[in-house]
């Protein structure tokens, strides 16, 4: 984890912001800011960003992603899909929620999608003010 780690142990977790893209790695990152949810009593704000205007079946995809996790009932996820700049949308929703920490996935699948995620990982870890745990290869 980067950045603030100290507060969350002064303060626990209250938000925890997890941007999804719906494979596999994100599952991993969601799974994650469940159990630790679970445990600080904290609020999930689940995140997908468009970088282009197409949004019809991204909400469906979510509920879905959601659907895997069973405990996912017992925690509140805000799910939300905004459009922009990746990292950017993760920032701003980051300051707009008080987010106490992000779970970010890192791919490894092919090298375009490899180079894209890593740059958008590599700015939310430069640039959010609370912390970041990066999930994945």
């Amino acid at each position: 984890m980067t950045c603030c780690s100290t507060e969350i142990d002064k303060h626990g977790l209250k938000t925890i912001l997890v941007p999804t893209d719906f494979l596999e790695p994100s599952d991993i990152a969601l799974q994650i800011a469940i159990d630790l949810a679970k445990q600080q009593k904290a609020k999930i704000h689940l995140l997908h960003v468009l970088p282009f205007l197409k949004a019809a079946d991204k909400m469906e995809m979510m509920q879905k992603q959601l659907a895997k996790f069973t405990e996912a009932k017992s925690v509140e996820i805000v799910p939300e899909i905004r459009k922009g700049k990746v990292y950017e949308e993760i920032l701003k929703i980051q300051t707009e929620k008080n987010i106490d920490l992000i779970i970010i996935a890192r791919h490894n699948k092919t090298e375009s999608l490899f180079t894209f995620f890593r740059s958008v990982t590599e700015k939310v870890k430069k640039y959010a003010q609370c912390s970041v745990l990066v999930v994945g290869a």
